[in-house]
């Protein structure tokens, strides 16, 4: 996948171990990352996510969701907390692919790619990536698979932030002009 797709919300990552850690990331993300849908059913997601290109428009759309959350919170200036929501929307949907065997496959999706940002770990600190890892892992919310979902009074406040975000971007109620 071409990693500059994201380059604009990148530039908003102030932390370079972090911008650095993403970028590395993306750069092992598949080519069809940048074809495929978000969602095939359209059971949850808008039709603009169904459709090709979707899963780079949800993703995009997550992070400017992201990225109004981090603002109202002050933290888009230098703050390593808004770092970690952009880097975890960034990464959250990076395992999907454009076919799944089962559907456990696709609802384990969250697992998978929190387990391909282990990767580049090295890049962060470790407090910092397994932040970040946290965030993608729970991004579902009380919507994830049994293995990685918990009570909704035990997200810290950057997985509730993410996984808000992905919430909003996959409604199909929320219009942005």
């Amino acid at each position: 996948m071409n990693h500059l797709l994201f380059a604009d919300i990148v530039k908003n990552i102030h932390s370079q171990d972090i911008r650095n850690f993403v970028n590395a990331c993306l750069k092992d993300v598949p080519d069809d990352f940048e074809t495929i849908p978000a969602s095939t059913s359209g059971k949850y997601h808008p039709v603009e996510a169904t459709a090709e290109g979707g899963l780079l428009w949800h993703v995009r759309r997550a992070c400017w969701f992201g990225y109004k959350l981090i603002t109202a919170c002050k933290w888009e200036k230098d703050d390593i907390r808004g770092d970690i929501v952009l880097a975890a929307l960034i990464l959250h949907d990076i395992s999907k692919k454009k076919d799944y065997a089962k559907y456990w496959d696709y609802i384990n999706h969250p697992k998978t790619a929190a387990s391909f940002v282990a990767r580049h770990k090295n890049l962060v600190p470790d407090k910092v990536f397994k932040l970040i890892q946290g965030c993608i892992l729970h991004h579902m919310g009380p919507f994830g698979g049994k293995f990685f979902k918990k009570p909704m009074d035990k997200y810290n406040i950057l997985e509730m932030m993410v996984y808000m975000a992905d919430y909003m971007s996959a409604s199909k109620d929320l219009k942005i002009i």
